[in-house]
């Protein structure tokens, strides 16, 4: 990458050229190929929820062609659509739009049904959505930490889409959650903040990306948060480190240095994943985008020594009964907008220091209302609830045109009085309130969609 191709930020520094960035990693001849790519925008993919992805149940399907993935078999690029993100299906949560790249992090996870795990760094969310579509159904709890507070809204937003409550978010450094947390993961992800050399294209990067000063000072980070992931990994279980950058000081070396450091710890190779393999490592895996069809990825699958069973758990003794959960008098309003039981999670199986941050009459930090003025309303999250402990007391199913005109964020004819949760196939989009002379919109402006068609 030449400095004369991007425009610089900030005082001038030493740049690394892709050649020797990628020595021991690339034939030289590449070099040239992959610069042109950087500099291009990665084809569209998308991630298929666990039931259509399997073909199972009644998931809608994308209504366009698609192409698997390779690494993930949830995965889908999107050769001939240019915007995934506006159709139906998208908006009914069907499937989430992630580069193909970030999906390499999630096959070494292998998040399980059940699990507690563990996203350091998890804002927009594209990681943290699909963790907790497999944990969230199956009695697991999923721990979203996003360190920059300015971050957390498409966090919420997205893990709200995902219609599971078993989550917390925390804006915590990883230093700071280790008291309250040590050894409790059966898997944790550090998705870990990088130069964003894969970045380029996309627009969200420059040349200050290939300095050794920015690779320098990233690496420093991203070995200081890996250490302090390594706390929460219960004994037996698994750590994953990802980034978007190709810089080996930031890769490779970050991994060499910790398992130096730490003892019990070793690189666990995916026999799959081989056409992938880092040449420096016998567990990194490097995606490109010259290659791959996606901005570029590098990760790793670290696995502790140990025995699982001695781990100390987050669960109460005798599993969690079905419980009403207590609304205030302020939110009374909220009874008419249907009933939950709260079996999923108690206050008392987070840990305090977790505990003390979560809204007072619920069991995580899945927002159940709030109050915009005087008068107290239902959350989006609440609607897009997909569990069985929450009942809307009124649904009602949209047809396509209707259903674009919710999503445009428009006010539809009269229908059910009160508060009621549109649907769309089965899939809850959001609130109607109604009244008798139409049904208000209560879609929050940024979930409302343009559409390329309606399918």
């Amino acid at each position: 990458m030449t400095p004369a191709k991007q425009k610089r930020r900030g005082p001038a520094a030493a740049t690394v050229s892709l050649p020797a960035l990628l020595d021991g990693l690339l034939p030289l001849a590449e070099c040239d190929e992959l610069e042109r790519a950087l500099l291009s925008r990665p084809p569209k993919a998308i991630r298929l929820r666990p039931a259509a992805a399997s073909g199972q149940g009644s998931e809608a399907l994308p209504p366009f062609p698609t192409e698997p993935v390779p690494w993930l078999s949830a995965g889908r690029f999107c050769p001939t659509t240019e915007q995934p993100g506006r159709f139906l299906v998208h908006a009914a949560g069907a499937y989430f739009v992630q580069d193909a790249g970030s999906m390499l992090a999630l096959r070494l996870l292998d998040a399980q049904p059940g699990e507690s795990v563990a996203d350091l760094c998890a804002s927009p969310g594209a990681k943290a959505s699909a963790i907790l579509e497999t944990v969230g159904p199956g009695g697991g709890l999923l721990l979203a930490n996003e360190p920059i507070r300015g971050r957390l809204p498409p966090l919420v937003y997205n893990l709200a889409r995902v219609g599971f409550p078993r989550f917390a978010i925390t804006a915590a450094d990883p230093e700071q959650l280790e008291p309250a947390w040590a050894g409790r993961f059966g898997a944790v992800l550090v998705d870990a903040p990088c130069t964003g050399q894969a970045l380029v294209g996309k627009g969200r990067q420059s040349v200050a990306a290939f300095t050794t000063r920015q690779i320098e000072h990233s690496a420093a980070r991203q070995r200081r948060i890996l250490t302090a992931a390594a706390q929460l990994v219960q004994p037996g279980g698994r750590l994953v480190y990802s980034t978007c950058t190709f810089a080996v000081e930031e890769n490779e070396q970050v991994i060499t240095d910790f398992l130096s450091r730490h003892d019990g710890w070793q690189e666990e190779p995916l026999a799959d994943l081989q056409p992938w393999r880092s040449p420096l490592a016998p567990g990194g895996y490097r995606l490109y985008p010259h290659r791959d069809r996606c901005a570029g990825a590098y990760a790793v699958r670290l696995r502790r020594a140990g025995d699982a069973a001695a781990a100390p758990s987050h669960r109460r003794p005798g599993g969690v009964d079905p419980e009403p959960l207590v609304i205030g008098d302020e939110q009374v309003g909220l009874l008419r907008a249907g009933r939950l039981v709260r079996h999923d999670v108690r206050r008392e199986d987070w840990p305090a220091e977790i505990a003390a941050v979560l809204p007072p009459a619920h069991g995580q930090a899945s927002e159940l209302a709030y109050r915009p003025g005087k008068h107290w309303m239902p959350s989006h999250a609440l609607a897009l609830r997909r569990d069985a402990c929450w009942q809307p007391r009124q649904r009602l199913d949209l047809n396509d045109e209707q259903a674009q005109q919710f999503l445009q964020g428009l006010t539809l004819p009269a229908g059910p009085i009160g508060w009621t949760v549109a649907t769309w196939r089965g899939h809850p989009l959001g609130w109607l309130r109604g009244n008798r002379d139409r049904a208000n919109n209560g879609l929050p402006a940024a979930a409302r969609l343009g559409f390329a068609a309606i399918g």
